[in-house]
């Protein structure tokens, strides 16, 4: 495909398309008390510096599409004037010639519906199809045949044929619009708003002609080097923007820091990374994968990256290092030291519980660790529950008039129920046990440590009478606190209940059986609601579900 550099569109377009460059990473505090990193008793432990702010966005933050914000109107209001020396004469167009010497000659002419102009004592000239830069050498011609000397011989196009262009396919507002056929394709898709973001495709925009495609473009030929190929449009041509294809995302110390789009299954890292236009002090990448819902991390040099190939959904950070990447580690709860901790990875829990300054309240016994990577492996679970519930309501058939209304309500009731089920989000609860056990596991970026207070009540919520909290009592067993909660509700379940520990640790037990464990200081009794409904196998997937929400999200919900 020839293409021609766009020179006649100011630079300015591309430094507005690149502006923003890489998105400062800020801190986020529990509270608003200002962050105190306490001395550190290893190397791993150290305040972060306004370069490692800079490293990388936020987790989870949503990344700019590469060229986002490329058609804001620029172009449609600047339509283009001039003709490049491929553009080829169509019917329609306007060509001034100019004669002067033995004959004195000059107008503007229209191309007529057979493709030629007409010249007096000469006669008509073909001139459609005939390259611009060919146009004054193709008139002389057909002038020296009558007058052969004495006559000088000027051919110009002047103006081009008026077209009317359809935009197609995912752009934000498709139709009809009109321009010349000389306008750039950036000029229609500009009139029609630009590429829909989120569904279209910067590099599969097509132009068709009789429905045959004559022309396949990717902006990113214009967003990277500044060309175009040339084309020249008809009248009835449709530019069609293609669906969205693949994406990776580079983030971090990069100019270009963005969401970019590829074709085929894999991509070369080092490609995409050139894309992003990383800075000169970058000399680590990590990737991070979504395998079958697990997320997983490589942490490499720069130089690793020609060895690198990309999936659809990774995304790159770059990291300006001359020391270790860093990670935040969140420390909540009842304690008298820093809110915050950065370390390396690699840093173990215990390193962390070591700069811990306990309050007199602290109960160290039952730390808890929350963990995002969790939070969304729960998270899929749940709503993968739901989608088997909801589909097991659908498919539940009726025999009878009289049992298909039945089967109405409890539909009516469980998608209610499902409905407000997700809208719950996961804890990303990760029980630790005892800490002196839980030492030597691998904190991740974005850990939060909770530190529950010691506590001498016992807390009873869900389906009893009145939830509350009493003061615990030597010997008491569940079913007294349940009486002093004033007992079951009538939809309750009442022959397990849920005992969950101070330190997040959930255990299911029966009520009435041998053997049951006493609640403890700081415990809390969970009794869940019995699904009443009639379909056995509705109301398995309904107590399981219960059993779910109480356990990663801590909420007891009702029917």
């Amino acid at each position: 495909m020839n293409r021609v550099p766009f020179a006649l569109l100011p630079g300015l377009v591309l430094a507005l398309i690149f502006a923003g460059g890489t998105a400062l990473a800020q801190q986020v505090m529990p509270d608003d008390t200002p962050m105190q990193v306490p001395a550190p008793r290893e190397d791993t432990l150290r305040s972060p510096g306004p370069e490692e702010e800079e490293a990388e966005l936020l987790p989870g933050r949503e990344l700019p599409v590469f060229g986002a914000r490329m058609f804001t109107g620029a172009f449609a209001q600047q339509p283009f004037t001039g003709f490049n020396p491929d553009y080829r004469i169509q019917i329609g167009d306007q060509v001034r010639v100019q004669l002067w010497g033995a004959v004195d000659f000059g107008e503007v002419l229209t191309v007529d519906a057979q493709g030629n102009v007409f010249l007096p004592q000469i006669g008509p000239v073909r001139v459609a199809g005939v390259r611009n830069d060919a146009l004054t050498k193709l008139v002389r011609g057909k002038v020296q045949t009558v007058y052969r000397d004495q006559v000088g011989v000027y051919a110009n196009l002047e103006g081009a044929q008026p077209v009317s262009v359809i935009v197609s396919g995912f752009a934000h507002r498709p139709g009809m619009y009109r321009g010349l056929s000389s306008d750039s394709i950036l000029y229609f898709l500009d009139l029609a708003g630009g590429i829909d973001t989120q569904r279209g495709s910067f590099i599969d925009v097509r132009v068709l002609r009789g429905g045959k495609v004559r022309h396949t473009v990717s902006l990113y030929d214009f967003l990277l080097e500044g060309s175009l190929p040339s084309i020249q449009f008809a009248d009835g041509d449709t530019v069609h923007v293609g669906p969205l294809t693949n994406t990776v995302s580079v983030e971090g110390a990069a100019y270009n820091a963005a969401r970019f789009e590829f074709r085929g299954a894999t991509m070369p890292a080092a490609t995409v990374v050139g894309w992003a236009a990383p800075r000169a002090d970058v000399t680590h990448v990590r990737v991070r994968r979504n395998n079958s819902g697990e997320t997983t991390a490589e942490y490499l040099p720069l130089i690793a990256l020609a060895a690198i190939t990309l999936m659809p959904g990774d995304r790159v950070t770059l990291i300006p290092e001359d020391r270790p990447q860093l990670i935040v580690v969140g420390i909540n709860g009842e304690h008298d030291g820093a809110k915050e901790y950065v370390v390396t990875p690699g840093t173990r829990l215990g390193t962390v519980l070591d700069q811990i300054v306990p309050s007199e309240r602290t109960r160290f016994d039952a730390i808890q660790l929350f963990r995002l990577s969790v939070k969304e492996r729960q998270t899929a679970l749940l709503q993968r529950s739901l989608d088997q519930l909801e589909r097991e309501v659908l498919a539940a058939r009726s025999s009878t008039d009289e049992e298909a209304s039945l089967r109405i309500r409890e539909a009516e009731l469980i998608q209610s129920f499902i409905a407000r089920a997700r809208k719950l989000e996961p804890q990303g609860l990760v029980v630790l046990g005892a800490p002196d056990e839980a030492r030597d596991l691998y904190l991740e970026d974005g850990d939060i440590l909770f530190l529950p207070a010691k506590s001498r009540l016992i807390t009873i919520a869900g389906d009893v009478m009145f939830p509350t909290a009493v003061a615990w009592r030597s010997g008491a067993s569940i079913k007294d606190y349940i009486e002093i909660a004033g007992g079951y509700t009538r939809t309750a379940d009442t022959k397990r209940v849920l005992i969950r520990r101070a330190n997040g640790e959930i255990k299911s037990v029966s009520v009435s059986g041998f053997g049951q464990p006493r609640p403890e200081p700081g415990d809390e009794i969970m009794v869940l609601p019995e699904p009443n409904v009639k379909n056995l196998q509705l109301a398995k997937a309904l107590a399981q579900i219960l059993f779910q929400l109480a356990v990663t999200t801590s909420v007891i919900l009702d029917l």
